[in-house]
């Protein structure tokens, strides 16, 4: 009996340890989940630190605004030099010089007497800019003009004073405000207006206010180094590409799930044929594409990172070189006027196939180029995914 009992808790031992086993071996599968992401705004960035630099050359005219009660203001010749930098397409910070002579009239012991005097300086500054327009409407490197207002501290010294041999110096407080007219991709024109204040003694009249006061208008050129610019990244944009990886992770694992739950069975032999004649046919378009290529809140320049997606497509044009491309641009309804938003839309495709084109060599005749504005919405969800340009391949 002893035996009999042994050999049943033998077996039972077994069956345990190999349904335990049996459980160990199954895989799970654990589902993906795809999150909610809140749209942001492009972020910017230089590729080098060289990038976004510039030099200011001008010429204008400068005056006291002390030192001249009850008589003209003496405007003088003002010449200017800066060199600068943007940062970030918003604050940008410069160096510059300025000199030249300045005229006033002063007050001697009798009131009635008033004596012209000179003087020469030269001032070098540090200016803080900020560019008005690219804050409040977005950046664009194609924008026509630009408002910069600025702030700036520096000295200045001053020497060759009418009847009095000794040089002064001052630490002048300084701030305008400076236009710019984009000419190309090199070349600006600008136009400024300067106010610095400097110590009463800086002229050598210590009269009046403790504080002198000069202002100076220039014009000139500005060249721009470098060809490239700012390029926009949208972290929102990624966000979105790796929820769509998840969810075709998730339809990958639901497929392969379906096809190891079906019984395989081996279909009948088919009977033989006689094969039928061969006719060649013209050849014609071998399938169908469609791919997208996102772009920031009012621009029209493609960023780095959806340059994959126009070599995706190049390449497909290029091993089905019977199929041609349809290039649709679209603006998001939210932003801009129909009009507006129809030109930017044909500037979006335009930039795409300019791509295809001068990039990857693919012939202008295959491109078909449409815009729609924002008057169809390929997403009416999601405002935001309609800053888009959708390509849709197939015969020519």
């Amino acid at each position: 009996m002893r035996t009999k009992h042994f050999f049943y808790l033998c077996s039972m031992l077994c069956l345990a340890f190999g349904a335990i086993t049996n459980v160990s071996a199954q895989v799970v599968v654990e589902e993906v989940t795809v999150a909610e992401y809140v749209p942001a705004k492009p972020r910017y960035y230089s590729e080098s630190n060289l990038d976004n630099w510039y030099l200011s050359l001008g010429a204008g005219t400068q005056t006291f605004l002390t030192e001249h009660k009850g008589s003209d203001a003496h405007f003088t010749l003002a010449m200017n030099v800066a060199v600068g930098k943007w940062i970030t397409p918003f604050v940008g910070m410069r160096m510059s010089a300025m000199g030249g002579s300045l005229h006033y009239d002063w007050l001697a012991g009798n009131p009635a007497v008033r004596s012209y005097s000179s003087m020469r300086y030269g001032a070098f500054y540090v200016d803080f800019l900020w560019e008005m327009l690219n804050s409040v409407a977005g950046y664009d490197e194609r924008r026509v003009i630009s408002i910069i207002p600025f702030i700036g501290l520096g000295g200045a010294y001053g020497w060759n004073h009418t009847g009095d041999a000794q040089d002064t110096w001052a630490l002048p407080v300084t701030g305008g405000l400076k236009l710019n007219f984009r000419l190309g991709h090199y070349v600006d024109l600008f136009f400024e207006g300067r106010v610095q204040a400097v110590g009463d003694q800086f002229n050598r009249v210590s009269a009046g206010s403790q504080v002198e006061t000069a202002i100076s208008v220039i014009g000139g050129i500005s060249f721009k180094f470098r060809e490239s610019r700012f390029k926009a990244f949208d972290p929102y944009i990624d966000q979105l590409a790796i929820a769509e990886l998840n969810r075709r992770t998730n339809q990958l694992r639901a497929a392969l799930n379906e096809c190891q739950s079906r019984k395989i069975e081996c279909p009948p032999c088919p009977e033989v044929e006689q094969p039928a004649p061969v006719v060649v046919e013209k050849e014609t378009c071998g399938g169908t594409m469609t791919a997208s290529v996102s772009f920031a809140i009012n621009s029209a320049t493609v960023s780095q990172r959806e340059m994959v997606n126009i070599y995706n497509v190049a390449q497909w044009l290029k091993e089905n070189p019977n199929c041609n491309v349809t290039i649709t641009g679209y603006a998001d309804r939210k932003t801009g006027t129909a009009e507006y938003n129809m030109k930017l839309s044909q500037r979006r495709a335009e930039a795409v196939a300019h791509i295809l084109k001068s990039d990857y060599g693919i012939a202008a005749n295959r491109i078909i180029i449409e815009s729609e504005g924002s008057g169809e919405q390929p997403y009416p969800n999601d405002n935001d995914w309609n800053r888009i340009v959708i390509f849709t391949g197939g015969e020519r």
